[in-house]
């Protein structure tokens, strides 16, 4: 199975709802961004988009470092800088 798309294909964009979903990102954070587990766990939905992109960068390359970080690093690590900017995006959307 090849990974690379055919000459003259075009990936269309990335869908941030379901990166936020697929990554488990819910789970703390609630489906909304906004119904966290944890009353010390940020409020996602609505945050800037260029903030959240910006946080997710430092958390996953240990620039960010606080008591939930490395928990969360666990989680930036599987996530590429395109689809935390999709994710960041849509979370930016939903208020």
């Amino acid at each position: 199975m090849s990974l690379l798309l055919p000459l003259g294909s075009v990936a269309g964009p990335l869908d941030g709802a379901a990166i936020y979903s697929g990554k488990t990102c819910a789970t703390c954070h609630g489906i909304d961004g906004d119904t966290p587990t944890r009353t010390d766990y940020p409020l996602l939905g609505g945050q800037n988009a260029d903030y959240a992109y910006a946080q997710m960068i430092d958390i996953k390359s240990g620039e960010r470092n606080n008591r939930q970080s490395a928990a969360m690093r666990q989680v930036m690590n599987v996530v590429s800088e395109a689809e935390m900017r999709a994710m960041a995006d849509w979370l930016a959307t939903l208020k």
